[in-house]
């Protein structure tokens, strides 16, 4: 049995700067897209980071269910559902698969999703310019099939220096307003410290999976905007066998959602018989996963 994307969405509605309402939207859109309905999902996984209002409690993820109307009616026989959130800058998405893997193997879930996105905690489009990572809500619904379509196992690296601060809020200096301010600090040499993790993440897996690099396509987050043409080069591919979202900023825990959600609707896909996810971000850390696609969507 492998876990395989059953189907994806994304949403960045200009109605709202909400991460919260455009999380909910995209999941939405995604159990439609897969012909379920909301009663279908056992579990949600949330990786958003930045949050509105910076909101500590309900879980964000709590919210985006009830809002996704999944699991509102206790009835028998009716799918329990649960929510949770889970936060690893843009690494979390891919975690989160990792998460999934074993709830979709245990028989906890038939159904998992995942959704992603970041908002600056004021909701304010003026405060936009200073914030460095785009809102946009996105989703990937999981389940199980039989066969060896899916996905792999994940690898990750990290780096055992000190871990660089990215996104904080000092309350004593915020005060009253503390709900809509948030500093970001990302350092100069980010990028440079990511993109060995991600090779090495990257390159774990193309070794596990035996990958043939001339059928894969590689879906990548984006740090910088420098960071795919670095991955590709570090592994040897063609620049354009690397993938990331397109956004007018860096969608931070939507990156790789986004990205193969983009792909897929362009039909980037075709041809390709594996994907290979990549993600890195603050910590530092990178994961990297494979996905040996279903047959029909290649």
């Amino acid at each position: 049995m492998g876990v395989v994307i059953r189907s994806s969405a994304a949403n960045a509605d200009p109605d709202t700067l909400s991460s919260l309402e455009r999380g909910s939207r995209a999941v939405a859109a995604a159990i439609a897209a897969a012909g379920l309905a909301p009663e279908a999902v056992g579990a949600l996984i949330n990786t958003g980071v930045y949050r509105d209002s910076n909101m500590v409690e309900p879980a964000m993820a709590a919210l985006i269910q009830k809002k996704a109307g999944i699991g509102l009616e206790y009835a028998t026989g009716a799918v329990p559902a649960f929510s949770f959130d889970l936060m690893n800058g843009a690494v979390g998405a891919l975690n989160a698969v990792q998460v999934a893997q074993a709830l979709l193997a245990t028989g906890s879930a038939r159904h998992v999703v995942i959704v992603s996105g970041d908002a600056h905690p004021s909701l304010d489009p003026a405060a936009q310019d200073g914030f460095p990572f785009a809102t946009v809500g996105a989703a990937l619904l999981l389940q199980q099939t039989p066969g060896p379509a899916g996905f792999g196992a994940l690898q990750t690296a990290s780096d055992n220096g000190a871990a660089p601060p990215e996104g904080y809020l000092k309350p004593y200096e915020a005060g009253a307003g503390g709900r809509a301010v948030i500093t970001v600090d990302r350092p100069a040499d980010l990028a440079a410290r990511l993109a060995p993790l991600a090779v090495r993440a990257a390159r774990a897996v193309i070794a596990a999976d035996g990958l043939d690099l001339d059928r894969t396509l590689v879906v990548s987050s984006r740090p910088t905007a420098e960071f795919a043409g670095s991955l590709a080069e570090a592994l040897g591919v063609p620049a354009a066998a690397v993938v990331t979202a397109r956004a007018e900023a860096d969608p931070h825990t939507s990156a790789v959602p986004l990205a193969y959600h983009q792909a897929r609707e362009a039909g980037l896909l075709d041809g390709a018989r594996h994907l290979l996810f990549v993600a890195a971000g603050g910590g530092p850390t990178a994961a990297a996963i494979g996905y040996l696609l279903p047959e029909g969507e290649g």
